[in-house]
């Protein structure tokens, strides 16, 4: 069988900007994609939409993606799904969808997730710490799957899970976490858990989350990020591969990669300046641009300049105005300059590396982390799930917080 990877859609991303479509148009593209390489079945590792709570905009979109698939009139396929002993049987007349969910979509143990509804739609099978079993011409084809919890509790999930292969099918794990060898620093807050701590003995362990696409892990851990359909977070290794899709096949064990066939192109750029003035930033800026545009073809390209180093003396970082360049650049590129001149302590710039790898956040998932931390200055710190009483909180329903709290006390 051919079994199409992809994931991190984020359908409902840059609502508002010129980028506002982008998420839809790139995810269409990996669909069809994976139709025209005639795969019998598609995981998804999680954060196909945006948000937790998506716009009726963004429903729309999701729902003609799966419209695709319903277009191939197909025979009927069964999905058998199982968890702690209970079992459901899902139908589709189409390419079957696998999927967890990603920690955009995470919510409290009280509120149903957007996987879900997709679920109850017909449109995929939800896992989380479940699995899913396709066969089909004699294969077995099992899928087990985690969806993204917060990344402090991430390790304890995973052994607590605990998956196991099943003999005599391909075996897949979905995963949506960050791993502590693609991240620049050792923080339990930003990754729990290592390429050691992977489930071993499948054929392949795929992850979602991390934006980037690689298959450096392949030959010893089984161990495939697929990376995310399109460009959120601007980081460098974003620029080096094309968005795209990945085919595995059962019987070879043979994984490709392509790419999506239209895709705005993303360029990076990091400037390290000396006692620089002005004039001479706003030169250098100005004559790279050129120079990049002269090459860059297709669609409005994206282009990320990050200036960095030391000013002339008298100089402050906030004095540094490139607005005009961007009012020039502006028909002829989406540009985003990042600056990034001022002395900063140790402790600071381990912050500014931390924030810059989280990428940009939601009002929702700052305020969580907010939460969070000043609930760890408190007794109640592991008294109650944080996430489920944030969530109540966010809906709103203060009677339900208040049984939880009287539950359990701080010290118990």
């Amino acid at each position: 069988m051919k079994i199409a990877i992809f994931s991190d859609m984020h359908i409902g991303f840059g609502k508002g900007t010129a980028r506002s479509e982008e998420a839809f148009d790139q995810a269409k593209e990996a669909f069809e994609l994976a139709l025209k390489k005639n795969a019998d079945l598609i995981l998804l590792a999680g954060d196909l939409f945006n948000e937790a709570i998506p716009s009726q905009e963004a429903w729309v979109q999701m729902f003609q993606l799966f419209g695709l698939l319903r277009k191939e009139n197909g025979m009927q396929q069964i999905v058998n799904w199982e968890k702690n002993g209970k079992k459901r049987q899902f139908s589709f007349a189409c390419t079957p969808v696998i999927s967890i969910a990603g920690t955009h979509e995470f919510r409290g143990r009280d509120f149903k997730n957007a996987l879900e509804v997709l679920q109850e739609a017909g449109c995929l099978v939800f896992i989380h710490a479940a699995k899913a079993v396709f066969e089909k011409d004699g294969e077995k084809i099992v899928v087990q799957g985690l969806s993204g919890v917060p990344e402090k509790k991430a390790l304890d999930a995973l052994k607590m899970w605990n998956p196991q292969p099943v003999e005599g099918a391909c075996n897949f794990v979905l995963l949506h976490q960050s791993i502590k060898e693609f991240l620049p620093f050792d923080d339990d807050m930003v990754a729990s858990i290592a390429l050691a701590d992977l489930p071993p003995g499948f054929d392949l362990v795929i992850d979602g989350h991390l934006h980037w696409a690689s298959e450096d892990n392949l030959t010893d851990r089984n161990f495939l990020v697929t990376g995310s359909t399109v460009i959120t977070q601007m980081k460098k290794l974003e620029s080096k591969k094309p968005k795209g899709i990945f085919i595995f096949e059962s019987k070879s064990k043979n994984l490709q990669f392509f790419s999506l066939p239209k895709q705005r192109k993303f360029i990076f750029e990091k400037f390290e300046f000396k006692e620089a003035n002005l004039e001479q930033i706003r030169e250098n800026v100005e004559t790279k641009l050129v120079e990049l545009l002269s090459v860059a073809s297709g669609d409005l390209p994206l282009i990320k300049l990050k200036l960095k180093g030391s000013l002339v003396k008298g100089l402050e970082g906030k004095d540094i105005d490139l607005r005009a360049i961007e009012e020039k650049f502006k028909d002829k590129a989406l540009l985003f300059i990042d600056c990034d001149f001022e002395e900063l302590g140790f402790k600071q710039k381990l912050e500014q590396l931390r924030k810059t790898q989280l990428g940009s956040k939601s009002v929702a998932a700052m305020g969580f982390e907010l939460f969070e931390k000043n609930l760890a200055e408190t007794g109640f710190n592991e008294a109650f799930e944080v996430k489920r009483v944030f969530d109540l909180l966010a809906e709103g329903d203060i009677d339900k917080v208040v049984e939880l709290l009287s539950e359990q006390k701080p010290g118990d």
